[in-house]
């Protein structure tokens, strides 16, 4: 039972609105746990100190009419043996985990919980380096090849190239991963929802952000996203009909005295949700419903085939598979990917999707 795992949060609610999340969730208070048979989305921290977070979502507005979202309380022990069981129970239950912690570590749980539910994880890192493929007994440990279960795709977003190790920008990119740097990423954000639409999980590092917009982290750096960036961010995480859970890690109160940096995260989560909220059910199972769209592009041997939801208007390309009786990949792109084909060229992304697949 999860309860068993959990603590009540210790939150004032007694003067928040009816139109207020916290008056709207579902919480743990005392030794009365939620119930979670209707739930959607599981709020959990890993440690006390991330009340504070909640404090602020609390004070947002409640817009998710019939969407039940549960605050689950803090971990009674932050080691992985007491997290794993937790996460693994309520992403079997299709309820997605938001974690909040104040360390990387948790996130080794975060994506070992996957074991029983997926042969393949794909994986976006928002970051603001690259950890170094050598050096790799940090957070990223748990990827390497031999341990279930195993990486599907990894997107690295916000990566800064003056902090990351040239060799590991390198291993990245020949692994065919998206990696999509800081500057690429604030100059078209819409370019990196296709990336994030592919997602399972999500690990959000706060020191992706610039420090003047949260300086209450243990890491941080001058350059990172903005407040409103990282938010967009979020919302298209969220929006991702895949996406089953997402951790923000980071936070440090004894650096946010002011607590901006708690308000701000408790904003990411509050974007999160919406994307949640809001989401289109249109994950191509089959393409059924979805508009064809045929490009010939000169020097290929076939044809290339896009796909566009007449829900969204989001938009897939077809992946031959290499066992040519199974049925072909289809993965996330941007109208911008098949606008690009249409002049006889193939972006980046799309080129190392296909030599990932090939």
């Amino acid at each position: 039972m999860l309860e068993n795992w959990l603590q009540a949060p210790k939150i004032d609610v007694d003067n928040l609105a009816s139109w207020q999340l916290g008056s709207n969730i579902l919480q743990h208070v005392g030794d009365q746990f939620p119930d979670l048979r209707t739930s959607k989305i599981a709020l959990l921290g890993i440690s006390p100190e991330t009340d504070t977070i909640r404090k602020y979502l609390y004070q947002m507005g409640h817009p998710f009419s019939k969407f039940p979202i549960a605050d689950i309380g803090n971990l009674r022990n932050s080691s992985e043996d007491t997290l794993l069981p937790v996460l693994k129970e309520l992403i079997a239950s299709k309820i997605i985990p938001v974690i909040l912690s104040s360390e990387p570590a948790p996130f080794v749980a975060q994506f070992k919980a996957y074991k029983d539910q997926l042969k393949k994880v794909n994986l976006v890192v928002v970051d603001e380096k690259l950890a170094h493929h050598k050096k790799i007994d940090n957070y990223l440990s748990v990827l390497r090849k031999g341990r279930k279960p195993r990486l599907g795709n990894l997107g690295l977003i916000g990566y800064q190239s003056h902090l990351s190790p040239l060799g590991s920008i390198h291993y990245y990119q020949n692994k065919n991963y998206d990696c999509i740097r800081l500057g690429l990423a604030k100059y078209q954000m819409e370019q990196i929802e296709p990336v994030l639409r592919d997602a399972h999980a999500v690990y959000f590092n706060m020191a992706a952000l610039k420090i003047a917009e949260a300086p209450g982290l243990w890491e941080n750096s001058p350059s990172g996203f903005t407040s409103e960036e990282a938010c967009q961010v979020c919302h298209y995480a969220g929006i991702s009909d895949k996406l089953s859970s997402i951790g923000f890690y980071g936070y440090c109160k004894e650096k946010d005295p002011q607590e901006q940096t708690a308000q701000l995260i408790a904003q990411m989560i509050w974007y999160a949700m919406e994307g949640i909220y809001y989401r289109k059910n249109d994950f191509p199972i089959s393409t059924e419903g979805m508009l064809e769209y045929i490009v010939a592009l000169k020097g290929y041997d076939q044809e290339i085939i896009f796909w566009k939801s007449t829900r969204s208007g989001r938009w897939w390309i077809e992946v031959p598979h290499k066992n040519k009786k199974k049925k072909n990949h289809l993965i996330p792109c941007s109208y911008e990917d098949y606008q690009l084909a249409c002049r006889n060229d193939l972006s980046e992304r799309l080129l190392n999707v296909m030599e990932r697949f090939a």
